[in-house]
């Protein structure tokens, strides 16, 4: 589940930042994908994309982490790019990133090619905090040696893009306005008035709506039941604990009495309904050295 499907906004409120919002519009309109790519990664020189896909609906159960790309593409060169929109900062960016990563690593080398043959990747996140805490509009990441700061040219590549940053003027025009336009949803280019006219046309169709809604209550639905599961455990748990007490203070009071570890368990045994592993378990736990 991505961090800002935990509190999707009403329809009315969703805006271009909107994972869903922003899947639909990149995956549905290819040449929205081919600037987006042009404009956060000018050096590469895109200039054709090919299967631009929104995996954000092929997941079969949202209970269960599966491999899902807010929007997946390739270019005429073959390297593969994932888009990913970050709201909500929960502090696990790195191990996302890496496993977003490994998804496109696995796709990059075909079965029985040599391994620099496998295809470039780039992983991009779009968030709306400061990953990096300088106040940068872009990130990237590189692989080195750590003893002598030598790059390792894997192939590998990221992307963290800060809506917040207030230090625009260190990245193109084109790629401020867009930044921009998500924190505050002001146009100022042909491309950010592209983007909210796309909004606006979207929110005019009802099944996209009705989708939106369904999923919020899928998402409403999962939030109740990891609620329901986290009591259940912490219910367990502090049954556990009781009981381990309750063994352990019967344990200490008939070792006090004289009674060897054999003639503990058995009485122990005899007169509750705790089981043998669990009392052997605390006994040896509090006595064996």
């Amino acid at each position: 589940m991505n961090d800002q499907e935990k509190d999707l906004p009403n329809w009315e409120q969703a805006t271009f930042k909107n994972s869903v919002i922003f899947a639909w519009i990149v995956s549905e309109h290819p040449e929205v994908c081919l600037e987006l790519l042009q404009l956060i990664l000018p050096e590469l020189a895109v200039t054709e994309i090919f299967e631009v896909i929104s995996e954000y609906t092929q997941k079969a159960s949202l209970k269960n982490h599966g491999v899902r790309f807010d929007v997946y593409t390739e270019d005429d060169r073959g390297r593969m790019f994932d888009l990913e929109m970050q709201v909500v900062d929960q502090h696990d960016l790195s191990k996302r990133i890496s496993y977003y990563q490994s998804n496109l690593v696995r796709r990059a080398l075909a079965s029985g090619c040599a391994y620099n043959e496998k295809a470039d990747t780039y992983v991009i996140f779009i968030c709306d905090f400061d990953y990096g805490r300088s106040g940068l509009p872009l990130y990237s990441t590189k692989m080195i040696l750590h003893e002598n700061r030598k790059v390792l040219d894997t192939g590998v590549h990221n992307i963290i893009l800060n809506i917040k940053s207030n230090k625009l003027s260190l990245v193109s025009k084109r790629l401020a306005a867009f930044l921009n336009y998500l924190a505050s949803s002001k146009v100022t280019d042909d491309f950010t008035r592209k983007l909210d006219e796309l909004v606006t046309e979207l929110k005019t169709d009802t099944r996209k709506k009705d989708h939106y809604m369904e999923y919020k209550q899928e998402i409403a639905s999962l939030k109740a039941y990891i609620r329901e599961e986290t009591r259940k455990e912490t219910r367990e748990a502090t049954q556990k604990e009781e009981r381990e007490k309750t063994i352990s203070v019967m344990i200490k009071k008939m070792v006090a009495k004289g009674y060897d570890r054999q003639k503990t368990l058995a009485t122990i045994l005899e007169f509750t309904n705790y089981s043998a592993p669990e009392v052997s378990e605390i006994y040896d736990k509090l006595l064996v050295k």
